[in-house]
């Protein structure tokens, strides 16, 4: 995990967003830990603070887990298949509703094998990445899997900031917000007023 973190006056390192502070109370006061330091660009912290502290954690509050257990590509399969068959044979709608209650089971199933878990910003950051079109493919034993990129601010110009900000905020708009605001402008304010609050 890298933190983001600025120099204060008295020489102590002070992270920058809540998200960097919280992966550090991981740590206990007087801990030694290994830091690997490197300088910045000046467009970085902005980057950084927009992003984390903003959009990130905005996303992510207002996010609440629901299902998960069966991929929305399955769903759409078994869907697309029933309603088929649903053609075929009439179109009463009967093939649909068992492929619904197929479906529904099927993720019970899945919950009986699966612990608990709670929400984690790192999950999410990585699914909003990969969402977000900023991927690799990698092919595993299981199929073929897609990796979230490297973010390095330090490395983005200000285009390609700008371009991966849009493609967050629109995947963030699209599946989480456009419920919750009016537009996308009333909740882009919303997240400056967060970020003035200083996160």
């Amino acid at each position: 995990m890298e933190i983001m973190a600025v120099k204060a006056v008295d020489n102590s390192l002070r992270p920058v967003t809540s998200i960097d502070a919280d992966w550090l109370k991981q740590f206990n006061i007087g801990q030694p830990i290994k830091i690997k330091a490197t300088r910045q660009n000046p467009r970085s912290l902005p980057h950084h603070r927009l992003f984390f502290g903003g959009l990130l954690k905005f996303a992510f509050d207002y996010w609440q887990p629901t299902g998960g257990l069966i991929r929305p590509n399955e769903r759409d399969v078994v869907i697309w298949v029933a309603k088929k068959l649903d053609r075929l044979v009439g179109n009463k709608g009967v093939i649909v509703a068992a492929a619904e209650e197929a479906l529904d089971l099927l993720a019970k199933k899945r919950a009986e094998k699966i612990p608990d878990v709670e929400k984690d910003i790192n999950s999410f950051r990585r699914w909003l990445t990969i969402e977000a079109g900023y991927f690799d493919i990698r092919v595993t034993p299981s199929g073929i899997v897609k990796e979230p990129k490297s973010i390095s601010f330090a490395n983005m110009g200000q285009e390609e900031f700008n371009a991966f900000y849009k493609s967050c905020f629109n995947v963030c708009w699209n599946m989480i917000l456009c419920d919750k605001f009016s537009s996308e402008e009333e909740a882009q304010r919303a997240i400056d007023n967060l970020l003035s609050l200083g996160n």
